[in-house]
């Protein structure tokens, strides 16, 4: 196995190939819709592969500060909050076990418990940073 990257580097890659895939399947007019579409819907595939190189890709914000959320783009709230939404993008990457706040202050422990309900591409949940 290589070097074990940060959560943080694990959520860049995440998301540079997110950003890749869509930009890629937007600009080339020549693709298919099928293939367009497949491009995009392959990624979850190349971040597993990459789990057997760089370890679990199970992403738990908890593990990054403020000023990482921030460069991934996690939403603060509101300002009176110190709650930081976690992005869209990175919903089907976390991790089953992580403690998180939803928008209305419930606290959840499992992924489980959290659903991809966003506001401006955020989940309604987050972690206090």
């Amino acid at each position: 196995m290589s070097k074990e990257l940060t959560i943080f580097e694990k959520c860049n890659a995440i998301k540079r190939t997110l950003l890749r895939a869509a930009a890629e399947s937007t600009m080339y007019e020549s693709w298919d819709k099928d293939f367009r579409l497949k491009n995009v819907l392959e990624v979850p595939e190349i971040v597993s592969k990459w789990e057997k190189k760089h370890g679990s890709f199970k992403i738990d914000p908890n593990e990054m500060t403020k000023e990482e959320l921030e460069k991934l783009e996690f939403g603060k709230w509101d300002e009176e909050s110190n709650l930081m939404l976690i992005p869209i993008w990175l919903y089907p990457y976390l991790s089953d076990k992580l403690e998180t706040i939803s928008i209305s202050g419930s606290k959840h422990t499992t992924k489980d418990e959290i659903d991809n309900d966003h506001r401006f591409g955020n989940l309604a949940y987050g972690v206090e940073k």
